[in-house]
């Protein structure tokens, strides 16, 4: 799925639209009558007697077990058409069948040859084929022609865009948008080969999951067919049809795979960085899941404007960004986040391809476990990443998202079509991936290898539930670990650990622990308990020591057997992996914090893990602010980019939530100069040879810390020039902090400085740069300023896919997160009529509330936006629940700010 967060022709003559193949029609130009959501147009209206559609799953009593399709894609067209035959199995007699279809016109249908009633459900997605007589058990063979749209608009269905002098079409079929490409049962149980035929311009280049096994020209056009795939669920059918450019990027893994990066006319030269690595990613997960690749060939294709990537088999895409860059102009975060993608997606033709999930309720089997070997794979190949600290800073942000009560469990039961959308979240991606490598760690990596390779090699080409996964990987002496592991996969929440260390003479130390759920501050929900694996890190007899237990209980102990005497420290989350937070009782936490060297250090991993979990108590009334932050100094030096990271947070924080009064400001803006300002004076804004990847992401992160919320007037009237000479001629500037450079310039400038700016943004035709120039719009401070750099999203400007994200960037000081507001209130209509379509938690309407107002921690506005967004948000798929977890969120953080703003104060006013 995107790892993230959008484009006709008439039906030729009756002789074609019963050909058997899509090579005997020819598009002509014009453009078809508005087709209604899979309205028949051959027969007459449903019966009143006929059966009623399913409600959300189709009955089993009818299967497909093959496809075949022939479609005619014209970029330039607005519709595109379709002949499909799909071979049955009938469990059941059966009087209709139904299936999957939307925003499809079906000109006609046959069930073994003979004409088919077509009932059609209107805007419900799906149609029910009735035969003269009931169906039979055994076989049968459906049989329609119809036509799609090809949208301008949308990045899901079926869709186009235009690319320099260019039109591209491209296909998006996850989670249920294949109804809209096909005619089809589109859920992933239902795992059948596919054979794809598409009828092209014969200067175009088509693509689909397999290579093509041949070619015919006739007059302007040409038919390419496409080997059968392996059994497949409609969602991962693809295709691609353009102008595109290949680029060869050799072959890789056991079986010489090709790998081929394939891009918009003439942009082969930004491909560089994904030609050198694809190949490699591949060869590495095979070495990981000991099974060859599945696939005939591995085409990774760029999407113009794309909210993230898809691992359709055979036939990636990512968006342009993710893929792109201009050789002199890469970033060390556009390499990392590349390889960081790709190992997700390409993770996936094993997780979620090879093996694919019964249903929606169980997604993690694919996402997260893509999400882990994307971090199992790069702390192996790549150690220089330091990936343990990304892992435990990805699991300190499912944390956050699963303190909310308003949470939705891992395995989330999906009673609606909403439920299918909102499943791909930080629960399912990072809360997924965060408890699978918890229990890796806690069975030991090498039998838990064994077992993943156990578990897709039985279900190879099937469908696979957690049930059946955790009885494979987990089998024999290790069963009980799979009943552990469902407590986390089948109830919202994050655990608290308290942690107190015993030392009674005679006996070893011990660890008394107790467990509850994790609440902040307002928040109330059912108590809950987990089996958690908790281990131990602590000084021992011959260095450092671990031990493990399985808390099953509300108290339990977890005896330090290689102590020799009262350890003089305790990690309670050991490097980090376990997915609960940890309060330490009496003298524990100072005692962790107390500077050591050598072995006796906190891993990397733990600090990030021990940083998550103070900005979490911080949030109840079990940790002062004040404290915390007294700790911030001593880590905010820290070798590792990850630690520092995480005291900016806590420092951050206090600015979003409204938490230092303004009598205060000069006291922080100093605390910040003096705890960071000597760092990143020293980093500069120029990178040094021999500077790691760690030091060129961090440069960037204090120094738009330092000169915005330091207020460093120096850093500030440096990034100024910086940003006036990349304006002049986007040279001169490290490429690693441009947008940096133009975040602190427009923070200071006025509208002089926005027109200067927007004059940029309309002149150049790179799409990177112009992202770079968005990106900084809503950092604007000035008012006038801001409101213009806002309306930029109801200008054509830009594309208003790449520049609404923008409004979340407004959200950093309580002025400005005000105009936001007042800007997404009085534009909403305007700002809906210009986004592509809803589909999916990924929509415009899903996402309103938190760009607009996530921001805000008081309760009058969490009112306001509830008021406002109530029935707005009940218009888009997903957007109750996103509304939900936003109004939650911003009473919670007007809950923290009363109990930890005097506090802060306190701190503020001693210094």
């Amino acid at each position: 799925m995107p790892t993230f967060h959008v484009p006709t022709v008439l039906l030729p003559a009756l002789a074609c639209v019963l050909a058997a193949s899509v090579a005997a029609c020819s598009p002509r130009p014009g453009a078809s009558p508005p087709p209604s959501e899979t309205a028949p147009v051959a027969s007459e209206p449903a019966r009143p007697e006929a059966p009623p559609p399913p409600e959300l799953r189709l009955p089993e009593t009818v299967r497909p077990t093959a496809y075949d399709v022939a479609l005619t894609v014209v970029p330039t067209e607005d519709r595109f058409e379709g002949h499909i035959t799909i071979a049955l199995d009938v469990a059941a007699s059966s009087r209709i069948v139904w299936l999957h279809a939307l925003g499809l016109d079906v000109r006609t249908a046959t069930i073994d040859g003979a004409p088919a009633k077509v009932h059609s459900t209107g805007s419900g997605g799906r149609i029910g084929l009735e035969p003269a007589r009931p169906l039979s058990v055994g076989r049968a063979t459906v049989v329609i022609d119809y036509t799609g749209a090809i949208s301008p608009k949308n990045e899901f269905g079926v869709f186009k865009q235009k690319e320099g002098e260019h039109w591209y079409a491209f296909t998006q079929l996850e989670a249920i948008d294949a109804r809209r490409a096909f005619p089809c049962f589109d859920e992933p149980g239902f795992k059948v080969p596919w054979k794809l035929r598409l009828k092209v311009k014969k200067d175009d280049r088509a693509l689909s999951n397999t290579p093509p096994i041949s070619e015919k020209i006739e007059g302007d056009y040409k038919i390419v067919q496409f080997a059968e795939t392996k059994p497949l669920p409609a969602y991962l059918v693809a295709f691609a049809v353009g102008p595109m450019d290949v680029v060869d990027a050799g072959t890789a893994g056991k079986n010489h795979t090709p790998v081929r990066i394939v891009v918009p006319r003439g942009r082969g030269a930004e491909a560089r960085f994904a030609k050198e690595v694809t190949g490699k990613i591949l060869a590495q997960l095979e070495d990981y899941f000991g099974i060859p690749y599945p696939y005939e060939k591995l085409d990774c294709v760029d999407i113009p404007v794309f909210s993230g990537a898809m691992e359709n088999p055979g036939l990636v895409t990512f968006g342009q960004s993710l893929i792109l860059s201009v050789p002199e102009k890469e970033t060390v975060r556009f390499r990392h986040q590349y390889i960081d993608i790709t190992a997700h997606e390409l993770g996936h033709q094993w997780f979620g391809d090879l093996v694919t999930t019964a249903w929606w309720d169980d997604v993690w089997l694919n996402e997260a476990f893509a999400s882990w070997i994307t971090n199992r794979l790069i702390e192996t190949w790549q150690p220089e990443r330091h990936k343990d600290t990304e892992r435990a800073a990805d699991t300190a942000r499912a944390m956050r998202a699963d303190s909310l009560v308003s949470a939705r469990r891992i395995r989330q039961p999906i009673a609606t079509e909403d439920d299918i959308g909102n499943a791909f979240d930080h629960i399912t991606y990072e809360k997924g991936a965060a408890v699978i490598d918890m229990f890796e760690n806690w069975v030991g990596r090498d039998a838990f290898r064994a077992g993943v390779t156990r578990y897709l090699t039985k279900h190879a080409h099937k469908n696979a539930t957690a049930e059946q996964f955790l009885a494979v990987v987990f089998e024999g002496e290790r069963a009980p670990v799979g009943a552990a592991f469902e407590t986390f996969l089948n109830q919202p929440g994050v655990p608290l650990v308290t942690a107190s260390l015993r030392c009674d003479a005679g006996q070893p130390p011990k660890l008394a622990l107790a467990q509850s759920r994790y609440l902040p501050a307002g928040a109330q929900a059912p108590e809950t308990s987990w089996q958690i694996p908790v281990c131990a890190r602590y000084p021992g007899a011959k260095g450092v020591a671990s031990s493990c237990t399985l808390l099953q209980k509300p108290r339990g102990e977890l005896t330090l057997g290689e102590a020799r005497a009262c350890p003089a420290w305790v990690s309670a989350n050991a490097d980090g992996h376990g997915y609960y937070r940890v309060l330490y009782q009496g003298d524990l936490l100072a005692k962790l914090l107390a500077p050591r060297s050598g072995d006796a250090e906190l891993t990397r991993a733990e600090k990030v893990a021990l940083l998550s979990d103070l900005a979490a108590l911080v949030r109840t009334s079990k940790l002062s602010y004040q404290d915390v932050l007294a700790v911030v100094p001593k880590l905010a030096g820290d070798p590792v980019k990850d630690v520092v990271e995480g005291t900016i947070e806590l420092v951050a924080d206090l600015r979003s939530t409204e938490m230092v009064p303004e009598a205060l400001r000069p006291q922080y803006a100093r605390f910040i100069r003096d705890t960071y300002g000597a760092r990143a004076k020293k980093l500069g804004f120029v990178s040094r040879r021999g500077d790691s990847d760690d030091t060129r992401l961090l440069r960037a992160k204090l120094l738009l810390l330092v000169a915005d919320q330091g207020e460093d007037r120096a850093l500030q009237s440096e990034a100024k020039a910086l940003a006036s000479k990349w304006l002049a001629d986007r040279k001169g500037v490290d490429p690693d902090v441009v947008e940096t450079v133009l975040a602190i310039s427009a923070q200071t400038g006025d509208r002089a400085w926005f027109e200067r700016m927007r004059a940029a943004l309309r002149a150049t035709t790179s799409r990177f740069e112009r992202n770079q120039i968005l990106g900084a719009l809503a950092h604007f401070r000035d008012p006038d300023a801001l409101r213009a750099a806002l309306a930029v999203n109801l200008t054509d400007d830009a594309d208003i896919r790449d520049s609404l994200w923008t409004i979340k960037s407004a959200q950093a000081t309580p002025a400005t997160r005000a105009i936001a507001y007042a800007f997404m209130k009085e534009s909403f209509e305007a700002l809906a009529a210009r986004m592509p379509d809803e589909a999916g938690a990924f929509g415009f309407g899903a996402a309103a509330p938190a760009l607009a107002g996530g921001g805000f921690c008081d309760e009058a506005h969490a009112a306001d936006l509830e008021a406002f967004f109530r029935e707005r948000a009940a218009r888009y798929s997903g957007g109750r629940r996103s509304l939900a977890q936003v109004v939650e969120s911003v009473k919670g953080c007007s809950a923290f700010r009363a109990l930890q703003a005097p506090n802060v104060g306190a701190f503020f006013q001693k210094r």
